[in-house]
Parts: C-alpha cells; structure tokens; sequence
C-alpha cells in the first residue's frame, strides 16, 4: 500500500523529506558560520574561503555532506546561495589552492614562508570546524 500511495502522489518517503530538512539546515549552518567568521575577522582576504573549501575536501565533515567537485561549484554556493560578497574570483581562489601543500593541520603554502601567516591561514579551517560543528 504504501508504495502504491507512494506512485500515487498521496505519500513521500520519510528519507527524503530527512535529506531535505538536513540540507536546509547544513545550508543554515554554513551560512551562520561564514556570517561568524567575516564579523570575528577571521576572513581577512578574499582568498581565504580556500582553506575552508580545502578543509572540508579534506575532512569530510561527517555532519556538513558538502562536498565540491570544482572551484567553480564552490565559488557559486559561497557567493551566490551564501550570499558572501568578499569572496576572491575564481582565477584568485584556484591560485592560491595551488599553494597548499601537505593535509591539514600541517598545511605548508608554497607562496608564503611567514610562520604567523601559515598559522593564520590552518586557523581559518580551524574556527571553521569549530562554528560549523558547533551550529547555532
């Protein structure tokens, strides 16, 4: 019966209204943390979304299931559906993804040998983690 009502239109799948409030609600999350994140400072440049999208690569943040499959897919959600207006352009943001190397938190960047400014550039990822997991 239930996969005739199903057919029908008179009846969903309960894993799919699951799915669809969880996407809102990482959709939500993300949006608070990058909200967070630009009015603590820690977004200093535009560039600085790549440490986030290379973290989440990385971890696969079991609770966040987005995952990008290029720089173009990524930069469209932050700036478009996140509304985040201080993002870099795409050529700027694959750049500076260029100069990541290694796996985070022993991230080296091949642009840049200052210790303060490695260390500034893991804790993006890192306060990242600890919004996003945190929620609201």
């Amino acid at each position: 019966m239930a996969i005739a009502l199903k057919k029908s239109g008179l009846a969903i799948d309960v894993a799919e209204i699951n799915t669809s409030l969880q996407l809102a609600s990482v959709d939500e999350r993300m949006k608070w943390t990058l909200d967070c994140l630009n009015k603590e400072g820690v977004i200093q440049n535009g560039y600085d979304y790549v440490w986030i999208m290379q973290y989440i690569h990385e971890k696969h943040i079991p609770s966040c299931k987005l995952q990008f499959k290029s720089m173009n897919s990524f930069h469209d959600y932050i700036a478009v559906y996140m509304q985040q207006t201080n993002i870099a352009g795409l050529s700027t943001l694959y750049e500076y993804r260029s100069y990541v190397n290694g796996r985070y938190p022993e991230w080296t960047f091949s642009d840049d040998d200052d210790s303060l400014e490695r260390l500034r550039r893991v804790n993006v990822a890192k306060r990242f983690s600890i919004l996003f997991t945190q929620g609201r």
